[in-house]
């Protein structure tokens, strides 16, 4: 029983370094680190992250099936271009998800559900204006995860979760002017919530993830 629980949990481990691993280049692509063509061995990315070349390896496979890389005979795996249409084509699925959602979340929040939201929102402004931008990225993730655990629809907020892999999480400090409207855009999803209005909320949602992609598109995409 011993010997099953520490193979258990040596897989666990594994597959812990591959997802850190994963996440971290996936991040690095994103933000325009790594170029289109970029060449990423795992040797490197071993190094890099303090980890054995066998889950950086897994972590690059799981990239390359998620489109991010590709690989070459003789070369390895290179990073793949990412277009101004690439990033319109997953922000255009992410409107239409997250719209959706925020319409449903409208339907089922409380009174105290919206305070929880405007709160939120206020600790995100508040964070803004120290340039505490580690906070920032923290309130402006919670503020979209309450949203999605109100919406109470786990199938869309899966789905929802997969196309987010394309978003960078360093949103602020990659893309500028990101904060601004991300104040203004807010603001407008939370007057949907006061006025209980789903229509509202599913637009001012899908124009928030809309205006997202055009400045994300403006910093890192290449045509």
């Amino acid at each position: 029983m011993s010997e099953q629980i520490t193979q258990s949990d040596a897989g666990k481990k594994k597959a812990s370094l591959s997802s850190i691993a994963e996440t971290s280049v996936r991040e690095r692509i994103l933000s325009g680190e790594l170029k289109s063509g970029t060449v990423v061995r795992p040797e490197d990315v071993g190094r890099e992250l303090g980890i054995s070349q066998t889950p950086a390896r897994e972590a690059l496979q799981t990239l390359k099936a998620q489109g991010f890389l590709t690989s070459e005979a003789g070369v390895g795996f290179v990073v793949v271009p990412l277009t101004t249409q690439d990033i319109s084509d997953i922000f255009t699925a992410h409107a239409l998800l997250a719209g959706e959602i925020a319409a449903r979340a409208v339907t089922n929040a409380a009174e105290e559900d919206i305070a929880e939201l405007e709160a939120i929102h206020f600790e995100l402004m508040a964070a803004s204006k120290r340039r505490d931008w580690e906070l920032v990225e923290d309130r402006n993730h919670a503020f979209h995860r309450h949203i999605t655990k109100l919406a109470d629809s786990p199938k869309l907020a899966h789905v929802l979760r997969i196309v987010s892999r394309y978003i960078p999480r360093t949103f602020y400090s990659s893309v500028g002017g990101w904060v601004e409207a991300s104040v203004h855009d807010h603001d407008d999803i939370l007057t949907a919530f006061r006025e209980k209005d789903a229509i509202k909320a599913r637009a001012a949602m899908s124009e928030h993830m809309v205006n997202a992609g055009e400045l994300l598109a403006q910093t890192i995409a290449t045509d």
